[in-house]
């Protein structure tokens, strides 16, 4: 009888999927001026189970493309953004997706994300649960040193007063 109990137990354990082990904590995404066409989200992934779990890819229908990327330091210092097949998730760790590392790309925004909205975001792991997101759109402090597409003199941008 204990040996049946033991194996039911570890049947259950065994059926819970990674969506069901991995917590999301203080996730947003990335307010942009109207013009740019990315953007990003940024989240604690708790990984709550006793073994590894991957982050595989992420959906939303608010940009044409949506990566898992990170920051490398290219050879010229400064920080370049890559993309990464996916994002390990280690038993029992946090994970940190945030400015300047790991993080969700939105790429070529379908229309702007302004502060106080919400988007709708969907994380597929590995074993092929997912999670749904409602995440809040965030107004953030640029980032100094990073390597930005497009317009290179922000300076002399019509209308700019910095």
């Amino acid at each position: 009888m204990t040996a049946l109990f033991a194996a039911s137990a570890s049947t259950a354990m065994a059926e819970e999927s990674a969506a069901d082990k991995i917590t999301v904590e203080d996730g947003y995404v990335r307010a942009v001026p109207p013009v740019s066409p990315t953007s990003a989200a940024f989240m604690k992934l708790t990984n709550t189970a006793q073994s590894a779990h991957q982050l595989k890819s992420a959906e939303s229908d608010i940009s044409e493309f949506v990566e898992l990327h990170t920051h490398t330091m290219g050879e010229n210092g400064m920080h370049e953004m890559r993309k990464v097949e996916q994002i390990d998730l280690p038993a029992g760790v946090t994970t940190a997706l945030k400015p300047g590392g790991l993080h969700v790309m939105f790429i070529n925004l379908k229309a702007p994300l302004e502060a106080d909205s919400e988007v709708d975001v969907k994380l597929n792991f590995e074993d092929g649960s997912s999670r749904q997101l409602t995440l809040p759109v965030r107004k953030m402090a640029p980032m100094q040193g990073m390597k930005h597409s497009g317009n290179k003199d922000h300076a002399s941008q019509k209308g700019d007063t910095h």
